[in-house]
């Protein structure tokens, strides 16, 4: 298990390294009482603060580190923090793999990344949560997921109105994917369905006559994905020869059978980090 403190980068935390009465600031203060294999430091701070930071935090605490620079339109815009958060934890996991523990430090920058990173830990994320201050030292920060109860029934009046005019086959205007055209209730609901699974890493089964658009909805649903970025990749699983279905799907080495004269990839490996549609998977032997 590799432990990884991942923070963004306080003006307290440079101030302390400037010589400034604030302490040693947050991140020295808890690399200083717990172990880390290693952190990941996010900042949108000038380099010319930054570089004699981490020369400082260095002597301080030698933990390797690796230091991201992003920048923010504002340290307090929710979506683009969200986003460069997400994707520095998505880097620790890529690089590290699925035994990484993760810690998302609350006490560095602003209230609004220390709102995020509780998002991501109860959410994309599971984390530990710390918070470090000059009174009360290095502490885990115990925030309950069930915190959020008593704010969904105002929450979820919106949804729960929109998903009661679905129910009553009243289609919404919102209810479009793009190149999606339809005039039926019970396709704007099947729309509204689409959107709702397109932003979780879920697998969708459609099922429907040829004709009734399958890889249409499937490739809506990646365009509106957080992996819309990633390559979209659509197998007829009705045309691969069943002996040859296992090396079309996963890939094979170089002589691993009689034609196999290269080394080749897998339609899954090809879809990585983005979208692989299935067509006909029924057609498929079924011990693949």
């Amino acid at each position: 298990m590799k432990r990884i403190m991942i923070c963004w980068i306080g003006n307290t935390d440079l101030q302390a390294s400037e010589g400034e009465d604030v302490g040693v600031g947050p991140i020295a203060q808890a690399l200083e009482k717990r172990e880390f294999e290693e952190v990941f430091f996010i900042t949108d701070y000038e380099a010319a603060r930054v570089k004699p930071y981490l020369n400082w935090i260095k002597e301080r605490a030698p933990t390797p580190h690796q230091l991201f620079y992003r920048q923010l339109s504002s340290p307090t815009h929710f979506g683009e923090i969200y986003e460069i958060a997400a994707s520095i934890c998505q880097e620790a996991l890529d690089q590290y793999g699925d035994q990484t523990e993760l810690t998302f430090h609350l006490s560095p920058g602003t209230p609004a990344m220390a709102a995020v990173w509780i998002i991501l830990a109860k959410t994309r994320f599971p984390a530990e949560l710390i918070e470090s201050s000059r009174a009360h030292g290095v502490q885990t920060a115990s925030v309950p997921f069930d915190i959020s109860a008593e704010f969904l029934p105002t929450l979820l009046q919106k949804p729960d109105a929109e998903l009661r005019s679905l129910s009553e086959e009243k289609p919404t205007e919102s209810a479009n994917f793009g190149d999606i055209i339809y005039r039926s209730p019970v396709i704007a609901r099947v729309v509204e369905k689409s959107k709702r699974a397109a932003v979780r890493n879920i697998p969708v089964l459609f099922e429907g006559e040829s004709g009734t658009g399958k890889e249409l909805f499937a490739r809506a649903i990646h365009e509106s994905s957080p992996r819309k970025e990633g390559p979209f990749i659509t197998v007829n699983c009705g045309a691969i020869p069943p002996g040859l279905a296992e090396s079309e799907l996963f890939g094979h080495k170089k002589n691993a059978f009689t034609d196999a004269r290269t080394d080749r990839k897998g339609h899954f490996e090809e879809a990585n980090k983005g979208t692989i549609f299935l067509d006909e998977i029924g057609e498929l032997p079924k011990e693949i």
